[in-house]
């Protein structure tokens, strides 16, 4: 039987969505679609892309046979799990039907011209903000993704130096989902990692080639590795760039793979493991210096050596 949601949406009832699609942990690309197209009897096809920065990181398209998804292929994996469920709710909490296209692609059309324009009677859609609200419920039903509270408020103060530089240079990356009330720390963890990510995306036309060896060898220089040393490039990389947009030089003929961050699993957990090393080398750099000049580990602090990994036995 094909689910129907009432048009007054509540957090009940995405809650109750997001129970019902039990969406998969570790997150695969393969279940998702197929829950969503045993919820909707629609074909879904999820298509990977490189969207311009500014553009957003997720576009839904509708049509009278199937719904398309296009989603960052340039960011991480727990990121586009988010992204993808975003533009799940629409297809899932909404009461549209036939055809439609995601209205931030179209901002200056009137909802009554899009209607004209694509034969499709748009009843009532799901904003940006309950899109990813929902995502959140979704993705929190996948136990691995979870956090404590005290270690989820752990892991912010954590994130601080990072999520705040980036949040300065890219304010447009803060707009996301807001609430009336101060959520849970588990959430504002949640939407904290997407924004950086929103951001870092935002800061693709400043990464240069050049940040990159420079600080590679000085990193390595300057004894790190491994994961230690990838987010010490990943944070030189953010620096610079960050530097470069305040003056309004973008990199140019920069390939779109530059410095592309550091890998990062599919849950929450990972993914947060992964930022705050890119944090406290972030928050190292700004103490020791400038690492185009190869000035990294100076004055190597212990909390860049703290292993990250102890906050993942302890989530098990």
């Amino acid at each position: 039987m094909k689910h129907h949601l009432p048009t007054h949406r509540t957090g009940r009832q995405w809650a109750a969505m997001a129970r019902e699609l039990a969406v998969p942990a570790p997150f695969k690309m393969s279940e998702f679609r197929a829950r969503i197209e045993r919820h909707t009897y629609r074909v879904l096809e999820m298509i990977p892309a490189v969207m311009r920065p500014g553009a957003p990181s997720g576009i839904l398209l509708r049509t009278a046979g199937a719904d398309y998804f296009y989603y960052e292929e340039q960011t991480s994996p727990f990121h586009q799990a988010h992204i993808l469920l975003s533009l799940a709710a629409h297809v899932l909490l909404g009461d549209s039907a036939g055809p439609s296209v995601d209205p931030r692609l179209l901002p200056d059309v009137s909802p009554e011209l899009a209607r004209m324009m694509l034969g499709s009677t748009v009843g009532n859609p799901v904003t940006h903000a309950e899109a990813e609200v929902f995502a959140f419920l979704a993705l929190e039903r996948a136990r691995p993704a979870s956090y404590p509270p005290s270690l989820a408020r752990r892991a912010l103060r954590e994130l601080r130096p990072l999520h705040s530089a980036l949040r300065e240079s890219v304010p447009e990356a803060a707009g996301t989902a807001a609430c009336r009330f101060r959520p849970a720390a588990s959430i504002r963890l949640h939407l904290q990692v997407v924004q950086i990510r929103d951001a870092a995306l935002a800061l693709r036309p400043y990464r240069d080639p050049h940040v990159v060896l420079a600080a590679t060898r000085a990193a390595r220089a300057a004894g790190l590795a491994g994961p230690e040393l990838a987010a010490m490039v990943e944070a030189s990389v953010l620096s610079a760039a960050m530097r470069d947009k305040s003056t309004g030089r973008p990199v140019r003929n920069a390939p779109a793979h530059t410095g592309r961050p550091p890998a990062a699993g599919p849950d929450l957990r990972s993914e947060t493991a992964c930022l705050v090393k890119i944090s406290r080398a972030l928050a190292q750099l700004r103490r020791d210096g400038d690492p185009e000049r190869g000035e990294i580990g100076k004055s190597r602090p212990d909390s860049l050596a703290l292993p990250v990994q102890a906050d993942h036995a302890r989530l098990r």
